[in-house]
């Protein structure tokens, strides 16, 4: 009985640990919340993205690339005229493997997205601990409510591209480091140097995080123990600096081996660096000339004559380095959805207009996280010299953009430092006085001047004012155009433009639709001259309808294969072809009347597209059905199949056989007399050339070959 009472004497909680436990589990069901919100609000910006790699000429369609490459072939290669990091292709190669397995690299695509988001989420109860163990719990909240909500870190996991796992890996290397800070074992410190190597292998600038954990880890164990501190020291540098190296070697290993030169991971910074010093564009010839010179070059020379020439122009002209420090460094500190929103002539079919409410709310956490970040950063000495670590990075981040150029992604190690520090800066309010030295004053100063820089680089209120007039006349086109009002759609395209003339993506659409008036020399005009894709695409709707064939191809075949979306689909939705009662596919003149197709391929010398599992085409006719008419579909396809073929509400089984084109007649439904277009549904199993056919690296999911669609 006794030892019974003991055991639970000792099991039960005093008032002090029931006190203890209520206020750790509070803040735990914040952060509960904020991962809720912050899935949610993820999930959303997924369902009305529309950028897709596989239709992308920049680096998310080279990442997607080589990535289906690697899993097709297990040969890696590197991009046609530089070395990249090759970590998130690993990562990407590895997702669209297991889409493969299951017949579609677009399940992979899914995958990468779903993992990005999963460790995205991540960052939001890891934030929260490393803003806790630095400053206080309630810095941690604050920092978990700008993880889950701020609009580029909802943006970031949707993007197919290296950042989203260079930042969870920097983000999770500086959580290692604080708790070794705070438990001394060493284990956190393999951690810390496998993520920062990882970190690395996405993005090259991790190398350099490298020298600033070192520092940090130097200044730890000194003003920890400074009797045993050479012991001390020696071991947590091999903790932290052998799985980093061991990590990483392999790779440097393999460009020893392919190109007979040191590259530790990638010549991406040295390339860069040497274009935009480069004589083609201090000579304002421009970064295409710099890029094929190195294209004449073959890729083992490259490193060596950019080191070279990098040599040259330090030692000559040391003042190319520095002509551009200052406006980039303004440009750092710009509101970021306001410029991209307002100030940039396109939206790059980035959904801006769908998220303006987290966009200006993301602009005005930015702006309070930044002005409230040196107070902390700069301020008393009190989280230990983690300190180091930031200023390291926030530094060399702010050079490096400042040497080459500024984008927003090549941001987000100064924006994860600033936050942190601002949070912390935000959580003290109210819980402490502020004393006015010396060191307060100096904080104080350099807020000040980040007021001064964030709002004299643009005339923001002038800005706003331009372009809430712009989208307000936006919205008024819109809905003059639901209710058919003509004249009033006109006056508020023309309304819109008057307030923001540079605006492409609003030339574009007035464009389009003076397209649809027939009213084609107005719409040249309009649409001027800028290169969006969608602006191409109407140009070369405006070519076709003129009866330029040459230049509507080029226009079309361009924004098809470069656009970074689907633009068969917008076409379809976005175009109002001329009728006709004959579609070639395949000329890339059949934008506008069918999606769900790949690229137009030749055959024998004829025109055709693959449908890759469902599509649909439309033909407006230029008369009305009769009610006796056929469709016409001349397909084939590399073994036999069968393709469903919906028309109106009849579904037609059609047995494609192999061995050349055939012509297959169907009925069109009676009940459609008097009808001015036929929409046309079409659904096969799909195949993966790449597993049927010996030497075949085509991983598109394939199933019939559509050459000609007609009504007869």
């Amino acid at each position: 009985m006794l030892s019974s009472s003991v055991e639970k004497a000792t099991i039960a909680e005093t008032p002090y640990q029931k006190s203890q436990s209520r206020t750790l589990a509070r803040p735990l069901l914040w952060v509960g919340i904020l991962i809720v919100m912050g899935l949610i609000l993820r999930l959303w910006f997924l369902a009305i993205n529309q950028i897709d790699p596989r239709f992308s000429a920049a680096d998310d369609g080279d990442y997607y690339l080589r990535a289906l490459q690697f899993a097709v072939t297990g040969e890696y290669q590197d991009n046609s005229w530089l070395i990249r990091p090759p970590g998130h292709i690993f990562f990407f190669a590895a997702m669209l493997r297991i889409g493969l397995w299951f017949g579609d690299p677009a399940i992979g695509i899914t995958l990468i997205r779903a993992v990005q988001i999963g460790l995205s989420l991540a960052l939001i109860p890891l934030g929260y601990d490393l803003a806790r163990r630095l400053f206080h719990p309630r810095a941690g909240l604050i920092f978990a409510v700008v993880l889950a909500i701020w609009m580029p870190l909802v943006e970031l996991p949707i993007l197919i591209l290296s950042e989203p796992l260079f930042f969870f890996m920097l983000f999770l290397h500086v959580w290692f480091l604080v708790r070794w800070r705070d438990e001394h074992r060493s284990g956190w410190l393999i951690g810390a140097g496998i993520t920062l190597a990882i970190a690395a292998l996405a993005r090259s600038p991790g190398l350099y995080g490298a020298l600033f954990a070192m520092i940090f880890i130097v200044t730890q164990v000194w003003m920890s123990d400074r009797q045993r501190w050479g012991q001390r020291l020696m071991v947590a540098l091999l903790a932290f600096l052998l799985p980093f190296v061991l990590t990483i070697a392999p790779w440097t290993i393999r460009n020893y081996l392919v190109y007979r030169d040191i590259i530790l991971i990638d010549t991406l910074g040295p390339v860069n660096l040497w274009i935009a010093m480069s004589d083609a564009v201090h000579e304002g010839r421009g970064e295409g000339e710099a890029k094929a010179i190195l294209m004449a070059l073959p890729q083992a020379e490259r490193q060596r004559f950019v080191s070279s020439e990098l040599r040259r122009i330090v030692q000559t002209e040391p003042w190319r380095l520095i002509r551009n420090l200052w406006p980039h460094f303004q440009h750092i500190w710009k509101a970021q959805f306001i410029e991209d929103f307002f100030v940039k002539s396109s939206f790059f079919t980035r959904p801006l207009r769908d998220v303006w409410p987290l966009g200006l709310v993301g602009d005005l956490i930015w702006i309070i996280f930044t002005l409230a970040a040196p107070f902390t950063l700069f301020g008393r000495w009190h989280e230990g010299p983690i300190r180091l670590l930031a200023w390291g990075w926030i530094g060399y981040t702010c050079l490096m953009v400042m040497l080459i150029h500024v984008e927003p992604r090549y941001l987000l190690p100064v924006w994860l430092w600033m936050a942190l520090y601002g949070t912390a800066a935000l959580a003290q309010i109210g819980r402490q006085r502020w004393r006015f030295d010396w060191v307060a004053m100096g904080s104080l100063t350099i807020s000040l001047g980040l007021v001064y820089l964030i709002f004299s680089y643009r005339d923001y209120p002038a800005i706003l004012r331009a372009g809430i007039a712009r989208e307000q006349a936006w919205s008024a086109a819109v809905t003059a155009l639901e209710r058919n009002d003509v004249q009033a759609a006109e006056q508020a395209y023309r309304q819109m433009l008057a307030a923001d003339p540079d605006f492409a993506d609003g030339q574009a659409e007035f464009a389009r639709w003076l397209l649809a008036q027939q009213r084609y020399d107005e719409a040249w005009q309009v649409i001027g001259t800028y290169p969006t894709h969608r602006g191409n695409l109407v140009r070369g709707a405006l070519a076709r309808a003129q009866g330029d064939t040459a230049t509507a191809i080029a226009y079309l075949r361009d924004t098809e294969e470069r656009a970074g979306e689907d633009v068969q689909r917008l076409a379809f939705y976005w175009l109002s072809p001329a009728p006709t009662t004959t579609l070639t596919v395949g000329t890339d003149l059949d934008l506008g009347y069918l999606y769900g197709f790949s690229f137009g391929e030749r055959a024998g010398g004829e025109p055709f597209r693959w449908l890759q599992g469902n599509g649909e085409v439309r033909l407006p006719l230029p008369t009305p059905l009769r009610g006796n008419e056929t469709l016409a579909l001349r397909m084939t396809a590399p073994q036999p199949t069968t393709l469903s073929v919906t028309i109106g509400r009849l579904q037609y089984a059609v047995n494609v056989a192999p061995g050349g084109w055939r012509v297959y007649h169907l009925p069109i439904p009676t009940e459609m007399r008097g009808g001015q277009e036929v929409r046309i549904a079409l659904k096969a199993p799909t195949f993966l050339p790449y597993q049927h056919f010996a030497g075949n690296t085509d991983a598109r999911p394939l199933s019939v070959m559509v050459q000609r669609i007609s009504i007869r």
